[in-house]
């Protein structure tokens, strides 16, 4: 905040003006309750009734209690009232700021700077303002206004950021020159600096580094490090910079050397290993070479698990054979249960899988027949192995035919672990993953439960059966397990949303959406959405401490982060769970609005369960109103807390308000457009902005989305489906003018000669469609291009479900195709024809709660329920 006024066009008495600076002076402090009486105190005299200033500072206060409509009203009135005061404007702009109209509060600071030209408070919250918006000239400017006036560290420091993220790589280095020339003892190693003065000129070298090597200037960055090695006080970040850039001049030997003595600090860093294989010059092709380089390696660092665990990912089958023997033998015996995660890239070459599944049929081989308290795998006459070695083999072979697909057999392997050990939770939770492929959630939230039960301190294992649970679609009961680990008196959900627990915000919308709580999913999404913008606003903290600490390297990097902080996979799929909902809102609005009205179409069964949602809601609404009943003593003293300023407003989502959104293609795209924007790796994020623009009737958008779409996976089913829905459209599409000219030239792009979407659909499934997935997108098209052929793609769709040869087809697949179906894209579909589809799933994945299988163990749940409510253990 700038200082007291000493221009308004409304100046106070000398009693009033020391009052306005207690204001002042509050409002900094955060005394906002005492701010607020002294500003009635100045407004209530009848000639300072309408003090622009004053009035200012009261909303400034009133905006940080959270009344930000009174507020933005009353600093208004300020305004009009003193048009001409600079603290008037500056105010204005920290109330737009708070608000996030971001454009709206520049102009205001750009005002109080023309009234006031050498603020330097404006001038630095104006700087703040602009690099969070990214406008770096401007940003530059200020930055040298703010130098001219005050020529400290930080303000050289900011200016030369300001050319950097310009890209003016010149300009910034010689600012930092410049700096250097004026404060020569600086740069010193002899002179006589403190410890925070030696690491500012410390990460000062490194960022001129950074610059230079980001400018290309390869040997002029090399030369200045060496030079300053002695001012260099992060060593490690020294000697990485140093190889980085021996490897890009190509004195690999030099490098290497340097790669060998990190790796004498950290034997664990893979990315040295990497590196080091650069400079010796392997290639994939040198499997020999490379075999040596890592076996060199081992016996040089005889502690460390990499060079052991490396080579089995690029040996070939007759060397991979002995190197997993040795490797999963010495793993065993040391009762490593994270042996498992070691073997996972193998899972990607069918020949390697072959291999391994041999090497451990040889080891539980010899402990059938020798037992496992006489086996040795080593066959090694006079040992044996230990009992545990027998338990982890077993632990092992369940995971990996689990892994295979299948559970039957990893199921058996399981069991044979719980009879040896039954109190080792690892087992448990193997065992519930198993039954989670399996289809079968309930029991797998179950057998995950017992498994928390065996370790109530673990933090994760608490988490991850919350998981489960709320795979399960029990939503209240993960809520309680989480609270388990969350603060006491205060609801799980609330305080795991504070923490940015995303995971599980993200399986709660997912779970609510399972059951048709499309509110609730929604407001989920918005919580998450909610945590990245916070993320992004607490940039404002480190645009001053970054430049005061001299921390400049991490500041640039964290800017960057900042730009795609929303190509985050929870972003993502936060983002593709709420457009889907947005979309159903516009395609199937009876979901989610009229549920109730189409009764006279369901089975009884499907009214039961209805009814059942009906209740649900209502207890939920019910236990909420008894929530906030309960709960008002606490909400005043969290109230009283907001207005000392001691904490934070927040925001409140309301699901009923989500749904009744008028325009879910907007709400849609508002989650999908960063996601486009900044490029991400998924095909489904792209096609559902397809989805969005085709119903807007956007071309050029349309098209920029399948374009991207192909250059990450050209024969992905969806992105045939979207492909022949724009052919369909173009059919229609009659647009001259240079939308026309560009439609034309882009679609000539993608599809080349071929417009007939008939033909297109025919050439994908000869060429492609070979697995489930695809057979069903060209099904789907058939249905969209002759509505006729539904009777002919049901028939199709039961045949590809019965034959089990048929390549892709898999429980998660068949789900979907379940959802599609309810959703009207096969066409229509009668209870009967439903119930057929449901059983020959069924019979394809028999234990699946999907499907209508673990009826058994969701009997056993409620009877454990309900012995455990009878012995008083129900809380649990």
């Amino acid at each position: 905040m700038s200082r007291p006024p000493t221009s308004s066009n409304q100046p106070l008495p000398a009693k009033e003006l020391g009052t306005f600076r207690r204001i002042v002076k509050c409002y900094e402090n955060k005394q906002f309750k005492i701010g607020l009486k002294l500003c009635k105190q100045v407004l209530d005299r009848k000639e300072f009734a309408e003090h622009g200033e004053t009035l200012a500072m009261k909303g400034l206060i009133l905006n940080c209690l959270g009344k930000e409509a009174e507020a933005l009203e009353t600093v208004k009135l300020g305004l009009k009232r003193d048009v001409g005061s600079y603290v008037c404007w500056h105010v204005y702009g920290l109330v737009l700021r708070q608000g996030k109209q971001y454009d709206e509060a520049l102009k205001a600071y750009k005002m109080a700077l023309a009234r006031d030209k050498e603020n330097q408070q404006i001038l630095r919250d104006l700087c703040l303002l602009q690099i969070q918006v990214r406008d770096y000239e401007g940003y530059k400017d200020s930055r040298y206004r703010l130098l001219k006036l005050r020529p400290q560290i930080a303000s050289w420091y900011g200016y030369a950021t300001a050319f950097h993220l310009l890209k003016d790589y010149p300009m910034a280095l010689s600012i930092i020159d410049e700096y250097m020339r004026c404060y020569p003892g600086f740069a010193k190693a002899e002179s006589k600096q403190g410890k925070s003065d030696a690491f500012a000129r410390s990460e000062l070298i490194l960022y001129q580094n950074m610059i230079m090597r980001e400018a290309g200037q390869y040997s002029k960055a090399l030369e200045l490090l060496e030079e300053n090695a002695a001012l260099v006080i992060d060593r490690r970040v020294y000697h990485e910079t140093r190889g980085s850039l021996l490897l890009s001049l190509g004195q690999n030997e030099a490098a290497a050397n340097v790669y060998q003595m990190l790796l004498k600090r950290n034997p664990e860093n893979l990315d040295y290993y990497k590196q080091l294989e650069v400079c010796m010059g392997l290639t994939d092709d040198d499997i020999d070479a490379k075999l040596k380089f890592y076996d060199d390696l081992a016996i040089k660092f005889p502690r460390s698990s990499i060079p052991r665990r490396e080579p089995l990912y690029f040996a070939d089958a007759k060397e991979l054979r002995f190197r997993l023997l040795v490797w999963i033998v010495n793993m065993l015996r040391k009762g490593v249960p994270s042996l498992f995660k070691s073997l996972i890239p193998l899972y990607k070459d069918h020949a390697k899988v072959q291999v391994l599944e041999s090497v451990l049929k040889e080891f539980i081989g010899e402990i059938d027949k020798r037992g496992y308290k006489r086996a040795c795998f080593t066959r090694c006459k006079g040992k044996h192995e230990s009992p545990s070695t027998a338990l982890w083999l077993y632990y092992l072979l369940a995971q990996h035919y689990d892994r295979v697909g299948n559970q039957t057999l990893a199921m058996e392997y399981i069991n044979r672990t719980l009879d040896h050990t039954p109190t080792l939770n690892d087992m448990y939770m193997v065992k519930a993953k198993i039954e989670k492929h399996r289809g079968n959630l309930l029991e797998a939230a179950r057998l995950m439960e017992e498994a928390q039960l065996l370790d109530t301190a673990d933090r994760y294992v608490n988490s991850k059966c919350a998981k489960y649970l709320l795979r399960a679609g029990l939503i209240k009961e993960a809520e309680m397990m989480c609270g388990k680990f969350t603060r006491d008196g205060t609801n799980a959900s609330i305080n795991l949303n504070e923490m940015q627990c995303m995971w599980y915000a993200l399986e709660v919308a997912r779970a609510e959406r399972s059951v048709s709580h499309y509110g609730d999913a929604l407001k989920s999404c918005h919580q998450i959405e909610q945590h990245f913008v916070n993320i992004t606003d607490d940039q404002f903290d480190f645009h001053t401490y970054c430049l005061r600490k001299s921390t400049l390297c991490s500041y640039i990097n964290l800017l960057r982060l900042e730009d795609r902080l929303r190509n985050n996979e929870w972003y993502y799929q936060a983002a593709k769970c709420a457009a889907k909902i947005y979309l159903r809102m516009l395609d199937r609005p009876g979901d989610i609005f009229d549920i109730s009205e189409c009764g006279e179409e369901m089975s009884a069964e499907e009214i039961k369960k209805m009814k059942r949602k009906q209740a649900k809601v209502k207890a939920r609404a019910a236990e909420k109103e008894q929530q906030k009943t309960k709960g008002v003593a606490g909400q005043v003293e969290k109230q009283t807390k907001k207005e000392e300023g001691i904490e934070p407003v927040g925001i409140n989502i309301d699901p009923e308000e989500l749904l009744k959104t008028k325009t879910p293609l907007d709400e849609a795209l508002k989650f999908i457009a960063p996601v486009i924007d900044l490029g991400c790796t998924h095909v489904t994020g792209y096609l559902l902005g397809f989805e969005i623009y085709y119903r807007k009737e956007k071309p050029l958008r349309m098209l920029q989305c399948l374009k991207a779409a192909q250059k990450i996976d050209q024969a992905h089913p969806l992105l045939h489906i979207a492909n022949v829905k724009f052919l369909l459209y173009l059919r229609n599409f009659n647009r001259d003018g240079v939308v026309g000219e560009l439609v034309k030239e882009l679609t000539e792009e993608l599809f080349g000669d071929e417009r007939n979407p008939v033909d297109f659909n025919k050439r994908y499934q000869h060429e492609i469609a070979k697995d489930f997935g695809s057979k069903m997108a060209v099904l789907e098209c058939n249905i969209l291009l002759e509505p006729g052929s539904v009777p002919a793609a049901k028939k199709t769709i039961l045949e590809c479900i019965k034959d089990a040869t048929t390549p892709g087809r898999s429980l998660k697949i068949l789900i979907k195709m379940r959802d599609a179906i309810r959703y009207g894209r096969f066409g229509e579909w009668s209870r009967d024809e439903v119930a057929e589809f449901m059983r020959v799933c069924h019979l394809a994945y028999p234990y699946a709660n999907a499907f209508g299988g673990g009826a058994k163990e969701k009997e056993n749940i409620e009877a454990s329920k309900g012995q455990s409510t009878e012995n008083g253990d129900a809380d649990h």
